[in-house]
């Protein structure tokens, strides 16, 4: 009965609906299509502005990733002696909170659990997850 109604009513609907659309004069559809074409004009100029401010912006983001890719690489050279310790991961650890471990880096150096990814790429793969019984490379100064 449910559906029988439901089908009733929308088929209503779509009469409705397709008689005020069919209701619509010549001269009110050329009317609009005019305005559609105005407001596509009006877009398309803002869009030609937006493109040339474009270009220099990709030119500064992309002397500005060299620069970075340059800072990384020096940061690279001064930031790892090679000299490791090693940390066995246990449930409920993460980077952060263990990096502030007495025997890691202690406590207040939560922010050097960037130091422990890079050092363990290798092995993490999304920085936000450890898993206990992974040996990880603790870089020493």
């Amino acid at each position: 009965m449910k559906k029988l109604f439901l089908v009733i009513f929308l088929s209503i609907f779509l009469l409705v609906f397709y008689s005020l659309a069919m209701a619509m004069s010549e001269e009110e559809a050329i009317k609009m299509i005019e305005e559609y074409k105005t407001c596509a004009d009006e877009y398309g100029a803002k869009v030609e502005v937006l493109k040339a401010e474009l270009e220099p912006l990709k030119n500064a983001v992309s002397e500005l990733d060299k620069k970075i890719a340059d800072l990384e690489a020096e940061i690279a050279k001064y930031g790892d002696t090679g000299e490791y310790d090693y940390y066995t991961v246990r449930e409920g650890d993460w980077l952060a909170k263990l990096a502030e471990y007495k025997n890691v880096y202690g406590h207040g150096n939560y922010a050097k659990w960037r130091r422990i990814y890079n050092a363990n790429k290798n092995l993490i793969k999304n920085p936000d997850l450890i898993y206990p019984g992974w040996k990880l490379k603790i870089p020493r100064p």
